[in-house]
């Protein structure tokens, strides 16, 4: 049974554990996807056989449970420029170079959109909070359990797993570093995608002890842990967006309750900051990058750029054709990036990669839909005086600026966040919590001064 960890949710729908067990279900299966797809594509093997029984099993589920929710509101809710994005993926077929990858990452990306929309519509925020929350203590816990193991004894799980999948095989095998500096790969045997979900969980945790009124030991435990997951893992995107976040947090907790003017002037001065660390970071990259342990070309990533800008150039308005993730020995991606003997497939930027795959078209509709979401998401974070409200901006940030060095925004669990904050941030007040008469700042104010012991006995 999931953990109940905070009560006065508002919920949407009748109350029920069934929607929450498919909620669950879906999440962790489309973070396992992440991890599945950031090493190969959809094979027949025993591994992604049991993940597409268990992906089609939620997402029936989901589906069941969507259509008994409101899910003609969820349907109003979706902005012109998100169904005009998922219309032009399958339009993209006709010209397509891979017409019948297309096709089924279309329908993946479909089943993705389900599971948003069942997000949106069954569940309130403070739920919807609660299912990322206990998911990512799994992420987290278990990938400290994992690389203790493989630390312990090492070589043993390789030798486990040995025969079952090549890409978990080489996954396993590197880990193992939790004692030695090295970065460690975690549960979802990527080092980048742990450190992704760790700065997500150190969001969604640092929020849930402030909204938390009952024993805040586990929120608290569960935050160490994923500080302790980014310092371990090693990931200079992650620390880039820690940074954005932690700007974006306090911003948006000064601007609260200020008049529309001083507001602005905390915007303008917050976007020159932004814009001179960005001026400094590139022109001292190779120092920025030595600091944090990276190559300047921030791991081949600028040589990677070049090969897509140039594919990007062969067909620049209508794009080679959606297909998600990069599908391994299709043309024109298969032999694109080779560095070292590795293939790579993807364009480690969530941005190149829609304008590679749907053309000048899709990439205007993607940056559209992702600034009028931004703007959707800080106006509830700032106007809305429960920090609740500050989770969905906050994790938008996260992707938004990992979209830069990863293209992970594009499929699975990223894309699924996405939809939903697109489709939620429209939700009536009526449906959000109340609002109070003291501010974010007011009650974390109250918080800091708390005793932590007492924190923790409540």
């Amino acid at each position: 049974m999931p953990l109940t960890l905070m009560n006065t949710a508002k919920t949407t729908t009748g109350k029920g554990w069934q929607p929450q067990v498919f909620a669950y279900l879906a999440l962790l299966t489309l973070i396992a996807g992440d991890s599945l797809f950031a090493e190969d594509y959809i094979r027949p093997n025993l591994v992604w056989s049991v993940w597409l029984v268990i992906a089609l099993t939620s997402l029936a589920g989901c589906i069941y449970f969507l259509l008994k929710a409101d899910w003609f509101r969820v349907l109003r809710q979706i902005p012109i420029e998100l169904a005009l994005l998922l219309a032009l993926m399958i339009g993209s077929s006709p010209w397509s170079a891979y017409a019948s990858d297309t096709v089924s990452g279309f329908i993946i990306q479909i089943g993705v959109t389900a599971i948003a929309l069942f997000f949106a519509a069954v569940f309130s925020w403070r739920e919807i909070l609660k299912i990322f929350a206990n998911a990512i203590r799994i992420i987290i816990f278990g990938s400290f359990a994992v690389e203790l193991f493989t630390s312990s004894f090492k070589g043993l799980l390789p030798k486990l797993v040995s025969g079952v999948d090549p890409a978990i095989e080489v996954a396993f095998a590197q880990s193992g570093h939790l004692f030695d500096g090295g970065r460690i790969q975690g549960l979802l045997g990527n080092a980048n995608l742990v450190a992704a979900w760790a700065l997500i969980g150190v969001i969604t945790f640092a929020i849930e002890i402030g909204i938390t009124k009952t024993s805040k030991v586990l929120s608290i435990t569960s935050l160490a842990a994923s500080v302790a997951m980014i310092a371990v893992s090693k990931s200079a995107g992650i620390i880039f967006a820690s940074v954005a976040v932690l700007l974006a947090a306090v911003v948006s907790l000064l601007a609260e309750g200020k008049d529309k003017q001083t507001r602005h002037r905390y915007y303008r001065i917050a976007w020159s900051f932004a814009g001179v660390a960005m001026f400094f970071v590139l022109v001292f990259r190779r120092t920025v990058f030595d600091l944090l342990g990276k190559s300047p070309d921030m791991t081949h990533r600028s040589d990677i750029w070049r090969r897509v800008l140039s594919l990007i150039s062969q067909r620049p308005l209508e794009g080679w054709g959606f297909t998600g993730v990069w599908v391994p020995g299709v043309k024109p991606y298969e032999g694109l990036v080779v560095i070292n003997g590795e293939a790579y497939y993807q364009a480690h930027n969530a941005y190149l990669d829609i304008w590679l795959q749907l053309g000048a078209v899709g990439l205007v509709l993607f940056i559209v839909l992702l600034v009028r979401t931004f703007v959707k998401t800080w106006r509830l974070g700032v106007h809305h005086s429960n920090a609740l409200y500050l989770w969905p901006l906050l994790v938008l940030i996260t992707q938004l600026v990992r979209g830069i060095t990863e293209s992970r925004l594009l499929i699975q669990s990223a894309m699924m966040m996405l939809i939903l904050f697109v489709v939620k941030s429209h939700d009536p007040e009526e449906l959000l919590e109340a609002n109070t008469t003291s501010t974010k700042r007011d009650r974390l104010e109250k918080l800091s001064k708390r005793p932590i012991t007492r924190m923790l006995r409540r």
